[in-house]
């Protein structure tokens, strides 16, 4: 059996760590996967409707939100690095919405594809006194066509050039078929860029063949691998089985309050991380900040555990507040001060 080294505060480099953070500052970073807006309706409830059993709303709130991989994008720039945007909207309102919020982040909206035969994706979540009472998704799930394959491949190698890492963001909405996410990945190797992957458990393992990190939570790395994971022995063969499947360099596994555990390619050691919240409130997000963090550490010349502590300490931070939401270099450099202080 592996073997697992438990990496505590007490072991960080808290200096280097801190510096990974400010050279992350002005790196650029493309992301392409799945894109869309998060729409958060807020009200009172105060009575049950008496057309069905189900509570009456009275909306007081409404925001929208950059969310799917526009969070990952929105992460990478609150973290004072520049993020490069790929993805595939439709014609419509929430399209236009999108848009605007790009441009109120200061995200390009320009390597974006419209098409008109697809509905730009929108998750609802209604939410009264911090309960989600439901959440409402428009969305297509139909693998993208061969042209909008060709335009979205085109703007990738406009930019790949240019960037200092690559993330591809799958939330299983069509556009990370097998063809265009081995297309991506080879760019990436041969323009000799980091690629990091936060995978979902819908796609083939296979998608993901030849990246240089994986970033599954649990539930994702069951699934892709086929392995049910209940204690050390099946996380080992979850892990190491993933590894050779995907022929990756690095494996993620976030586990929850349990933290999260490192494997390397031809490595016998899996590191495991704990965990550093304080209190959660929403773990929605929580991934797209881990890849955000994690990639930009690598590209600022962070070795794995540096960065997985750095990803691991920016998630405890995001799961604190409500609903997708980024986290500031300040926050983590708080965080990791906070917790350095104690015996965990």
């Amino acid at each position: 059996m592996a073997k697992i080294d438990r990496i505590h505060p007490g072991a960080w480099n808290k200096v280097k760590l801190k510096q990974v953070l400010k050279q992350a500052s002005g790196k650029r970073i493309l992301v392409v996967g799945d894109v869309g807006v998060d729409r958060y309706t807020s009200g009172l409830v105060e009575r049950i409707s008496p057309e069905a059993p189900v509570p009456i709303v009275t909306v007081q709130t409404e925001q929208l939100k950059l969310g799917l991989a526009a969070n990952v994008a929105d992460n990478v720039r609150a973290l004072g690095a520049h993020a490069f945007l790929v993805g595939v909207v439709g014609a419509d309102r929430s399209a236009q919405d999108f848009r605007e919020l790009l441009k109120q982040a200061a995200i390009p909206s320009s390597h974006l594809v419209a098409d008109r035969s697809r509905r730009t994706v929108l998750k609802e979540r209604v939410v009264s006194d911090r309960q989600q009472l439901i959440r409402i998704d428009y969305e297509n799930q139909e693998p993208i066509g061969s042209d909008i394959e060709k335009k979205l491949l085109s703007q990738v190698r406009r930019l790949i050039s240019k960037v200092d890492a690559v993330i591809l963001e799958d939330y299983a909405k069509g556009l990370l078929t097998h063809h265009f996410a081995q297309s991506v990945i080879a760019m990436a190797k041969r323009a000799r860029k980091i690629i990091a992957v936060d995978p979902n458990g819908k796609t083939p393992a296979r998608n993901y063949k030849g990246a240089f990190i994986l970033t599954p939570n649990l539930k994702e790395a069951e699934q892709l691998s086929g392995v049910a994971i209940r204690d050390d022995a099946s996380l080992f063969k979850a892990g190491f089985q993933l590894l050779k499947m995907c022929q990756t360099k690095y494996l993620a596994i976030t586990l929850g309050k349990e933290g999260m555990a490192i494997f390397g390619s031809g490595k016998k050691t899996v590191h495991l991380i704990p965990t550093f919240a304080r209190e959660v409130y929403d773990v929605s997000g929580a991934g797209d900040t881990v890849i955000s963090v994690l990639t930009l550490a690598l590209a600022a010349g962070a070795d794995i555990e540096e960065a997985s502590i750095l990803g691991n300490l920016a998630a405890g931070v995001e799961v604190g507040k409500r609903g997708t939401a980024t986290v500031s270099p300040k926050e983590i450099m708080t965080a990791m001060d906070f917790f350095g202080t104690l015996g965990i």
